[in-house]
């Protein structure tokens, strides 16, 4: 047995490190490559449960169950969703999609889709993608030599190069050995996440339902997206389908439906957990008269207070599809003392091995009979860590809020990905809060006096206008509406366009129009003229750039989930102002500028011709005589 550090050693370690110092909020990349403790024994009947159901349906029979989890926010189940999935990853017993962030509401079909797609792209933690590991499967199938499907990532691109009509061979006999599926296109597209960066990533975006580039789509073989919002969202479903049933031929497939809580609304009025459950409703009703091999599990997590209140008695079985296995969801457990005691345990030996150090105890500085009382009150692992954090030195010392939020804004500020950039709304909370920050203070020769987002009479505006800022200049009075309009759609952005024209309606001495410059306005859109008008009317037109408003994006997501890191309103608030995040900010001074007097000639898209329909090029399948037995090796040499 080692023995103890000495207590000067411990001492300085400990008062200068803390383990617990980090984020208590699981991410949703957290799911996918997070590296945190976890006992594995709390809760142990629920994952014991999901792995059970995907052993069920392995077999097609049936072909869909589902189970949900009940849970209050903290209590850990993210750390569940994790083991969860690290266990699939481990022994590639299914594929794994994780949701959680659902963007547009009204559009629940395509968002699924495109989190299907998101998902399959994570590695499975062998340097391959879900989709080139079905990719792979699929072309084994129909290849005379099996390869590994990380050989066949590597080799691929160049086979590819050299023999420029393998995927059409490789789709043509796949398609023969597959008759039952329905769309050819979708085969071609998962073999394309085979190649190299100039061609999976845009099969990975096309199977998301996203639009390529005609020369791109063209170079794939693939037929571009329609434009068109509402077909988008009609076709979603089944292509979302089509994708499952093909990966079902390999494995069993798991969708985990997270982070249901919220107060979001879709157009009709249903809550965020409403339009999700709906959504299970579509798949598991779907996929039961569908072609799945493997089968499919569907897993929620739910509060319970969600449960009770707007999903158990919604009616129409959806409480049924959301919990086919179990008459109830499964609850999850609290950590009590025995818990607690092996949580902390588990946090702190790294914490030690990393520093050479033995502990006289493995929960030292803690007591264990203290960390056991905490364990009676049943606390949430998220407030087990705080707990643990606040307390985590020989000589405790305050928790420092500014650091806390630095910390929290450094992870949020750092997480990957511009998706936010469809999503007007949260663009216009992240710059609406910056700008509460800024009240009393001169920018660009511009006093802010005010900044209000109730914008009245509330049904003409129909949210379309996102906030106000009540604003002196030179001695004169500026009302500027504000409106981030990110929209694909050309009857959106009209009438949205349409409501900052309405000076008199919504008492505005200008309008102001934010939206990405490769969002263009196409020329046969009313936007076009709306967009002259409100120039003519003197409002300005902003070129949206995701680094500008990055930061307060990040900074509203610390102040969403404050609760989560433990820091206040007020202490955010000083953050902000303290730092200079809207102050400093281009895109706010923009905002409060005097508008440019020039409509770009590139704001503007003309309506494509086409001047010959026989132009467009079509994926053709070169028949061949023995379809299923391709020499692959050929091609990898």
């Amino acid at each position: 047995m080692s023995t103890p550090s000495s207590f000067d050693e411990l001492y300085e370690v400990i008062n200068k490190n803390n383990p617990f110092d980090v984020p208590p909020i699981v991410t949703g990349q957290d799911i996918w490559n997070g590296s945190f403790p976890d006992l594995t024994t709390l809760n142990a009947h629920a994952s014991d449960a999901v792995f059970e159901v995907i052993e069920q349906v392995r077999s097609g029979k049936p072909k869909v169950t589902s189970l949900a989890f009940s849970a209050e926010i903290g209590v850990g189940k993210s750390h569940l969703v994790r083991r969860i999935r690290q266990r699939l990853q481990a022994d590639k017993s299914a594929f794994f999609v994780y949701a959680n962030k659902y963007g547009d509401l009204n559009l629940i079909h395509y968002q699924f889709r495109q989190i299907l797609a998101d998902s399959l792209k994570q590695s499975n933690g062998q340097g391959i993608t879900q989709w080139q590991e079905l990719a792979a499967a699929m072309v084994n199938q129909v290849v005379s030599s099996k390869k590994p499907a990380l050989e066949l990532v590597e080799k691929f691109p160049l086979a590819l190069a050299k023999n420029h009509d393998l995927i059409d061979r490789l789709t043509n006999a796949i398609l023969k050995a597959k008759p039952k599926v329905g769309d050819p296109d979708i085969v071609r597209a998962i073999l394309w996440t085979l190649g190299d960066s100039a061609h999976a990533p845009f099969a990975i975006r096309w199977l998301a339902g996203k639009e390529l580039a005609d020369a791109k789509a063209k170079e794939l073989g693939l037929p571009n997206s329609t434009r068109e919002i509402k077909l988008l969202e009609a076709d979603a479903l089944s292509a979302s389908l089509e994708i499952i049933s093909i990966a079902s031929d390999y494995n069993p497939i798991l969708i985990c439906f997270d982070e249901l809580e919220g107060l979001e609304v879709n157009e009709a009025g249903y809550f965020k957990s409403q339009v999700v459950a709906g959504l299970v409703k579509d798949l598991f009703d779907a996929i039961e008269q569908s072609d799945v091999t493997k089968g499919v599990a569907i897993l929620s997590v739910i509060p319970p207070a969600i449960w009770e209140q707007l999903l158990k008695g919604i009616g129409l079985g959806i409480a049924d599809r959301l919990s086919s296995k179990h008459p109830e969801p499964l609850d999850l457990k609290y950590a009590d003392g025995e818990a607690v005691v092996s949580i902390v345990d588990l946090w702190l030996q790294d914490f030690y091995q990393s520093h050479n150090l033995v502990p006289p105890n493995p929960v030292f500085p803690f007591e264990e009979e203290k960390l056991r009382s905490l364990g009676s009150e049943k606390p949430t692992i998220r407030a087990l860590l705080k707990w643990c954090r606040d307390n985590f030195r020989v000589s405790p010392q305050p928790v420092n809020q500014k650091d806390l939020i630095q910390k929290a804004y450094e992870r949020e500020l750092s997480q990957d990905g511009e998706d936010f950039l469809d999503d007007s709304e949260l663009i216009a909370r992240a710059i609406y809060l910056g700008l509460t920050t800024l009240r009393g203070q001169t920018i660009e020769n511009v006093l802010i006096q005010d900044v209000t987002n109730q914008i009245k009479p509330v049904k003409e505006n129909n949210r379309s206008i996102q906030f106000k800022i009540i604003a002196t200049e030179n001695g004169k009075e500026e009302v500027i509406g504000v409106a981030v309009i990110q929209h694909t759609h050309g009857l959106t952005v009209g009438s949205r366009m349409n409501k900052l024209t309405m000076y008199d309606t919504f008492k505005l001495t200008r309008g102001c129009m934010i939206r990405s410059q490769d969002r263009k306005i196409k020329k046969y859109w009313e936007a076009h003229n709306l967009r002259i008008k409100l120039d003519q009317m003197g409002g300005e037109f902003i070129h949206l750039e995701a680094e500008q408003v990055k930061p307060l994006i990040a900074i509203l997501a610390v102040y969403d989930k404050r609760e989560g890191y433990g820091v206040s309103e007020d202490a955010i608030s000083t953050f902000i102002a303290d730092s200079q995040i809207a102050f400093n900010n281009l895109l706010i001074r923009d905002i409060l500028s005097n508008p440019a007097n020039v409509i770009p000639d590139d704001d503007s898209e003309a309506e494509p011709v086409i001047e010959n329909e026989s132009d467009e090029v079509k994926p053709t399948f070169i028949d061949i005589t023995d379809e299923v037995n391709i020499d692959i090796d050929s091609f990898l040499e």
